[in-house]
């Protein structure tokens, strides 16, 4: 028995010892498994950061200058009506009296200054000086310029709505707002009065430095949208090492929005809402252009979405870089543009067409000067004629008064001698028909 209990010792001990040796080479078998799957990993992981670049610059950048055309006559639609809306809210603000200022944290902490809208729109305007710098010198102007048209248009498209939607009372006790006064007439009167003051606020671009003033358009602020809009643009299209000059347009913004409101023209809350749609829009549409190759399969969703984005960007599938022309380079690209643009439209059928009606309206030309140089012949042998007949009927009366006795002549009054019918004939000269068988 004890013999046997040693052996059963001893089994279980070499089972014991076997299965430490096979965990131990399982997990040594494990562990290198992990760790070439781990070496893998990391190996594909290096040649994917080594084959992405965060700046990828787009292969396709053509300017389609028609696309910029309708972006800006996208624009122009939206300002004529939005220039229409803030007409027809001002005739429909609340009576000052009825419905005073709302709270607001910084109107009711800052008092009111008289000349801080003016100086908002100064801002506006040097920004805009600084942003027409930067189009001149781009090189992919067109395209960013289509960009700041579709963005523009669709944000001034948005606040139509907000316009309309509520009316808030007038935001400062200092504005003389109230409904304007039409005389009695009919509706096409008025709406043609209406359209009239429309133009002024679209010709005056809304802004009151050109004597543009309204009220009622509160929701959301117009000059925050147009003070947004070009610093995001100018910092975008400029180099990152211009860090001065994007110091600078920031700065100019921030003060535009001050000056707005220390102007009490806006509630804070008009001012907010524009700058954060302002830059939501600008940061959405850049992000979705600058990669629309990531976007492929969704692109559908895309098109329904983001229309004018999915229009404008077609033929741009990347970053667009910052790379500028010097004033000689941009004139003889505009000489090549020209040049290539002629002989396109001289291949084209649209060429033909227009050689065609050049020729036609040459011929019609010509054949228009020939009818008036006949026409001219004509009435000069007419005058001629005319005098020739004249001079034959003063002859004709001259010769028929010498044979009249001068007896009849003195007893005959005027009125006797006009009444005979051979001097009746010769008082009313004959027609030219007439004077032909004479």
């Amino acid at each position: 028995m004890y013999e046997l209990g040693l052996c059963e010792d001893q089994i279980l001990n070499n089972s014991a010892t076997n299965i430490n040796f096979v965990g131990t080479n399982l997990s040594h078998l494990s562990y290198k498994l992990h760790k070439q799957l781990q070496n893998e990993l990391n190996a594909r992981n290096t040649d994917c950061i080594s084959n992405f670049t965060p700046d990828v610059k787009a292969s396709r950048l053509k300017p389609e200058v028609w696309k910029t055309a309708i972006a800006l006559g996208y624009l122009f639609l939206v300002t004529w009506v939005t220039a229409v809306v803030m007409v027809i809210v001002h005739d429909k603000v609340p009576d000052m009296k009825k419905y005073p200022p709302l709270p607001d944290l910084f109107l009711d902490n800052v008092p009111h200054i008289p000349w801080a809208f003016d100086m908002c729109e100064i801002t506006g305007s040097l920004l805009m000086a600084i942003w027409l710098a930067v189009l001149f010198f781009h090189k992919h102007r067109f395209i960013i310029l289509r960009r700041f048209f579709a963005l523009a248009g669709t944000v001034f498209l948005l606040r139509c709505f907000t316009m309309l939607i509520t009316s808030l009372s007038v935001p400062g006790s200092h504005l003389k707002c109230e409904p304007r006064f039409y005389p009695p007439a009919d509706d096409l009167t008025v709406w043609g009065r209406r359209l009239r003051q429309a133009y002024d606020i679209w010709s005056g671009a809304g802004m009151s430095v050109r004597g543009v003033r309204t009220c009622g358009d509160y929701m959301f602020s117009g000059h925050t949208v147009a003070l947004t809009l070009l610093n995001f643009f100018i910092t975008e299209y400029t180099s990152r090492s211009l860090y001065l000059l994007h110091i600078l347009t920031w700065v100019m913004n921030m003060f535009g929005i001050f000056f707005i409101l220390a102007a009490h023209e806006h509630y804070s809350i008009d001012v907010f809402i524009a700058f954060y749609i302002t830059s939501r829009l600008f940061l959405y549409y850049h992000t979705l252009s600058n990669n629309q190759a990531l976007m492929q399969s969704d692109s559908s969703r895309t098109r329904i979405w983001f229309p004018l984005l999915s229009f404008f960007e077609s033929e741009v599938d990347g970053i667009v870089p910052n790379e500028y022309e010097g004033p000689m380079e941009i004139v003889s690209n505009l000489k090549q543009w020209l040049i290539q643009l002629a002989i396109e439209v001289k291949n084209t059928t649209v060429g033909t067409k227009l050689q065609e009606g050049a020729a036609i309206g040459e011929y019609s030309v010509v054949k228009l000067v020939d009818g008036i140089k006949r026409n001219l012949s004509l009435i000069e042998e007419y005058k001629s004629s005319r005098q020739r007949l004249m001079t034959l009927d003063k002859n004709v009366q001259a010769g028929f008064l010498e044979e009249l006795p001068d007896n009849d002549l003195r007893h005959k009054n005027i009125a006797d001698l006009t009444g005979d019918t051979p001097f009746r004939e010769f008082s009313n000269p004959p027609s030219p028909i007439m004077k032909k068988h004479i």
